[in-house]
């Protein structure tokens, strides 16, 4: 059983041509059931021969991995556009750009899905800050006990939910270092560790 959870940010880029603003409205990708859905709209008067996604996993390092066959955009009406990617990269960002030609590449955007197997809890990104997440797969959103415990084993947090992720401002941890946890579903038990900055 997989559970997924995603998070997206845009890395500042430099457009290789100033026409891309003009030419390309919107631009977006997004989780859709363990695939990439990436979105994008060209505005009115847009005509090419062919759009490219570029994808990799390194924001330096894009290559094209589909191109958009044939005449593409109209001179009247905007067009929209999607493509579904499956080839994910799990636990790590994917960056994408979408490629005009002549009018430009648009900034890059990164997305990372978060794949979960069986229990299997993650802590994301780890080492953690407040803004942390902890996953763990629950799809039929049975109870989960979660506790948290210091390196030393003196003080225990326990929380109680039907979610399938915690983040970790919700623990209330007021000092840095080791934290182990485990996690119980029905009378399964994983167990894993973090450390808090």
């Amino acid at each position: 059983m997989r559970d997924w959870v995603f998070s997206l940010f845009l890395l500042m880029a430099v457009s290789a041509n100033a026409q891309i603003d003009q030419y390309l409205l919107d631009y977006a990708v997004r989780e859709d059931k363990g695939a990439i859905l990436i979105t994008w709209t060209t505005s009115a008067g847009f005509t090419c021969e062919d759009i490219k996604i570029n994808f990799g996993i390194d924001s330096n390092g894009q290559t094209a991995i589909y191109t958009y066959p044939g005449i593409c955009g109209a001179e009247s009406t905007e067009e929209h556009y999607t493509y579904l990617f499956r080839d994910v990269v799990y636990n790590q960002p994917n960056y994408f750009q979408i490629d005009l030609g002549s009018f430009g590449v648009s900034p890059i955007l990164a997305i990372t899905l978060i794949s979960v197997d069986g229990l299997n809890p993650k802590v994301y990104p780890n080492p953690a800050t407040n803004n942390s997440t902890l996953i763990y797969a629950n799809p039929n959103q049975e109870e989960a006990t979660i506790h948290v415990y210091t390196a030393n084993g003196t003080s225990s947090i326990e929380i109680i939910t039907r979610n399938d992720r915690i983040v970790i401002s919700a623990l209330g941890l007021e000092t840095h270092g080791l934290y182990f946890f485990t996690i119980e579903i029905k009378g399964i038990r994983s167990r894993g560790k973090f450390l808090f900055l």
